[in-house]
């Protein structure tokens, strides 16, 4: 409770500086913590598509969705706590992003790198808990996969990418940094998709 009356104070003494009005920061940093909130809980975000449903007793081979998003899994996990990720990882993770976009439309080898970059960052810095691990490789799913997604949608999960890092630790400034570099994504993965 107190931390969320100290974000609501920095944003109010930040407001008087910024373009936009005291009340759109101060709503803003409100619905920030609200998703960072949701994500410590658990909530599943309303924008998530729900998992392809499985019947019993049925053993359904993984799709190539998920077993490239298996495999960006496996190499963000694989990277140690404290310890700067090696270029070789930086690029597997990179291509695991690329291989994941499963549309006519994939991220860039630039763009991937970029963002590549920043999860291997963020992933050597702290790495994230497994729930919070597989809501972000759901995000990520969406983004590069963005044929049934709309607007409104892809807003929140880009929302809930944020609220996962600060949860986690990072300070706003580069969860938002990490973000924007989602949204590039989304920019090449969206070309023809919208």
């Amino acid at each position: 409770m107190i931390r969320a009356f100290a974000l609501i104070g920095a944003a109010a003494l930040v407001a008087g500086s910024a373009f936009a009005g005291p009340d759109v920061i101060i709503k803003q940093r409100a619905l920030e913590l609200r998703d960072q909130n949701n994500v410590q809980q658990g909530v599943t975000p309303p924008s998530q598509p729900p998992p392809p449903a499985t019947s019993p007793g049925t053993s359904a081979s993984p799709t190539p969705i998920q077993q490239s998003i298996a495999k960006l899994r496996a190499d963000l996990t694989a990277i140690k706590a404290n310890s700067p990720a090696t270029a070789q990882q930086k690029q597997q993770i990179a291509a695991d992003l690329i291989a994941a976009a499963q549309g006519a439309n994939k991220p860039s080898q630039p763009t991937a790198a970029s963002l590549a970059n920043s999860l291997a960052g963020a992933f050597a810095e702290k790495p994230l808990e497994d729930k919070d691990c597989r809501r972000l490789l759901s995000d990520l799913a969406a983004v590069l996969n963005p044929a049934k997604i709309q607007a409104a949608q892809m807003q929140a999960i880009y929302a809930d990418i944020q609220a996962i890092f600060q949860a986690n630790g990072m300070a706003r400034k580069e969860a938002v940094k990490i973000v924007d570099q989602v949204k590039a994504v989304a920019a090449e993965t969206q070309k023809s998709a919208g």
